[in-house]
């Protein structure tokens, strides 16, 4: 995770980890089911997921668990779907009846970054308090 420089560099590998053919042969849907796998799994991440994959899913579970509907889709748009601005206004508008023109598209997508920030930061802390149960001691200092 140290690899990453930004936010919108961890979003970009969400976007590409999604997208990757690796998890999407065989199964419909086979990022999803490793995604709760590896969410499930009291063991290690499997040998075939990379830590950058796994970063991925990381972030994959902090925008599932996401409760604001416009930030979380606009996120999606940009990072997995790839569209630009204006193809994300018009999706979110007629998709989801939100209407985001008016506001610059930086604006709307820096508060989405800050909203997904915050369910991973959610995430990683609920990760440390399960260690620190099942451990029963402190861990070892967690860097992002």
């Amino acid at each position: 995770m140290s690899e990453f420089q930004s936010i919108e560099e961890r979003l970009d590998n969400w976007g590409f980890t999604v997208r990757s053919p690796k998890f999407q042969s065989g199964v419909c849907a086979q990022w999803a089911h490793m995604y709760v796998a590896m969410r499930d799994a009291a063991a290690e991440t499997p040998s075939n997921v990379t830590p950058v994959e796994k970063d991925g899913w990381l972030i994959e579970a902090a925008w599932s668990a996401m409760p604001d509907h416009v930030s979380k889709w606009v996120l999606k748009y940009t990072y997995v779907l790839r569209m630009s601005p204006e193809q994300v206004q018009t999706r979110m508008r007629k998709t989801h009846r939100a209407v985001l023109r008016g506001r610059r598209f930086e604006i709307v997508l820096a508060e989405a970054h800050a909203a997904i920030s915050k369910r991973i930061a959610a995430l990683s802390a609920q990760q440390i308090i399960k260690n620190i149960r099942t451990d029963g001691c402190k861990p070892e200092p967690f860097v992002l």
